[in-house]
């Protein structure tokens, strides 16, 4: 299991000198979009690495615990490849990755049966007794939830540790590991990750691209609902392991609609872009030290709520005490940061 480390290191390595090889030769890896914060040519192919080593590992050994790890992973190729053209720079409309993104979610309904039974909302639960509400909504959440990761991925080390904390909190909440499957997929994904986190964060030297934003999303999400299934949890439960990217994503929607502005089209208001210009005003030159210090405070903010989350994993009260504690801390912090313009035409 620990073979996927050095892997997904070395293949991560493997990208950052093709990367210097491509300058070299003329080819800079640049993007000239709104949400976009470096100014260097810097290799998007992070994902191929936590995908390839995951892959790799799940494939060669012959063990019935990466059997969930297996099937999630070939579930997830159309997401993988719709992710994979934006990095190389092959421009795809949101709602076509949408669209394209719809596979894999019904396949990791039917092959893993992954699903929802309930969000704890009287009226909206008599429609989860139908199967087709059911397909439906796991759809929704999966596509949306991929997406959420990808906005995240704003920082060096944003998502990245974001991730890594998730699947430490679970691990460390033994109770919850009742299967060997989760066990395996859990410590396997956080090496993958760990591989490219050290060459992506502080200095910043690979990403993770749209490819690797979205197969984290995708992991993660099932992990965390198979998780809520086997221990018959709360679904607050899993609302509070993901309340970050799910409110970023709602707010960003929100945000979208009362500006009248387009849902689908990126831009640079998100929490991390409006502490990142807060820290520029200060006089931090440094785009690893603005970078560092970005992802260490929301860090700071998600990291009790993920904690909670496994600690409080049966007590559906406190659960959902904390979702609402985290939605209002996030706009308290957000309306603060927000340029006076922009509150103004909120």
């Amino acid at each position: 299991m620990t073979d996927i480390f050095p892997l997904s290191l070395l293949i991560g390595t493997a990208f950052i000198f093709l990367n210097k090889l491509l300058v070299r030769l003329g080819y800079k890896n640049l993007r000239d979009m709104p949400q976009t914060l470096h100014t260097k040519s810097i290799s998007r192919l992070g994902g191929i690495a936590i995908y390839a080593s995951l892959l790799s590992v799940s494939l060669l050994s012959t063990s019935d615990n990466y059997e969930f790890l297996r099937i999630m992973l070939f579930c997830s190729i159309p997401l993988f490849l719709i992710g994979l053209l934006d990095d190389f720079n092959i421009q795809i409309s949101p709602p076509v990755r949408m669209i394209v993104a719809l596979p894999t979610a019904l396949m990791c309904y039917f092959f893993l049966g992954i699903e929802a039974y309930s969000i704890e909302i009287p009226l909206l639960d008599e429609l989860f007794k139908y199967k087709f509400f059911s397909i439906i909504f796991i759809c929704f959440a999966l596509v949306g939830m991929t997406n959420a990761f990808n906005i995240i991925d704003g920082m060096n080390g944003l998502v990245l540790l974001y991730s890594i904390t998730i699947c430490l909190s679970i691990l460390f909440s033994a109770e919850l590991l009742k299967t060997t499957e989760i066990y395996y997929t859990l410590v396997a994904v956080l090496f993958s990750i760990l591989g490219v986190f050290i060459l992506n964060f502080p200095l910043g030297k690979i990403f993770i691209g749209d490819g690797g934003a979205y197969i984290l999303g995708l992991i993660i999400s099932i992990t965390v609902i198979k998780i809520y299934q086997i221990n018959s949890l709360s679904p607050w439960y899993v609302l509070l392991v993901l309340i970050y990217p799910t409110t970023e994503i709602l707010s960003s929607i929100f945000r979208r609609l009362i500006s009248k502005l387009s849902t689908t089209e990126p831009d640079n208001y998100h929490l991390h872009h409006l502490i990142y210009k807060r820290i520029t005003k200060i006089g931090i030159i440094s785009e690893r030290v603005k970078h560092s210090i970005v992802t260490a405070l929301i860090f700071s903010f998600y990291f009790p709520f993920v904690f909670g989350a496994n600690y409080f994993s049966d007590d559906h009260l406190v659960l959902k005490f904390m979702c609402v504690i985290f939605v209002v801390f996030y706009f308290i912090f957000y309306l603060l940061l927000a340029p006076k313009n922009f509150r103004f035409n909120l």
